[in-house]
């Protein structure tokens, strides 16, 4: 605002400078302009708003874009679907402060084809067989690129305003993480497994319940899955 009228102002001596070397009728018009520069400037003391542009956080804006998204159906809030409200298909499921970590998907006949708690982030695949219930937000794998991440653990990151996670949840080999060996620290007893796909379509490659230090090794496609631990290295 100061600026604003600072400039103002300046504008008001340079006119009233030039009115000196000017013809009469050019004179008046400068003197009409001085008039209107004045006026302008009581406006902006008297109380004249400037619109203040907010600036949203990391967080604030990924929470618009994945509202953007819900039109379009390529991304759920949490809450109770029925058959065909979720189209099939693959997708991250985040839970954020203020949301749970269930996740089930049932037959028309009631019967639970899968389910699952997630600590943080992970992926399911939905069968659009009957109702789901979901207590995180869903996000169609093939819509991250929308969002400018590159998977489940990045768009965590993002919603919970944290860097470099590396506990428990659901890692997409190659996307989450690189493949490779990685060193599983537990917090008391811990679980880690690899698995074929996300929840609703995967077969156990191998599974632990340790205690203490465990290594895997994990391949590009596979999904490495950590309960109470956190990856060491």
């Amino acid at each position: 605002m100061k600026r604003i009228i600072m400039f103002i102002l300046v504008s008001i001596i340079l006119v009233g400078c030039s009115i000196e070397r000017e013809s009469p009728e050019e004179r008046e018009k400068l003197k009409a302009k001085e008039q209107e520069t004045i006026e302008q400037t009581d406006g902006l003391e008297e109380g004249y708003e400037v619109e203040e542009v907010i600036e949203l956080t990391a967080q604030e804006q990924m929470l618009e874009d994945i509202t953007d998204l819900f039109a379009d159906d390529l991304a759920f809030d949490t809450g109770s679907y029925v058959k065909g409200d979720i189209p099939k298909g693959e997708y991250a499921f985040v839970t954020f402060e203020g949301s749970g970590q269930y996740y089930s998907e049932k037959d028309a006949g009631g019967n639970i084809i899968d389910n699952e708690n997630f600590d943080s982030f992970g992926y399911v695949e939905v069968h659009e067989a009957g109702n789901i219930e979901t207590s995180g937000v869903l996000v169609k794998v093939d819509a991250l690129d929308e969002l400018e991440v590159s998977g489940a653990k990045e768009l965590y990151e993002t919603l919970n305003n944290t860097e470099e996670y590396m506990d428990s949840g659901w890692y997409k080999v190659g996307v989450d993480i690189d493949p490779g060996e990685y060193v599983i620290e537990s917090f008391g007893d811990g679980y880690v497994a690899v698995m074929t796909g996300p929840v609703g379509n995967n077969e156990i490659i191998n599974n632990e319940n340790f205690n203490g230090r465990y290594s895997v090794n994990v391949q590009e496609g596979q999904y490495l899955v950590i309960s109470r631990g956190t990856i060491s290295n």
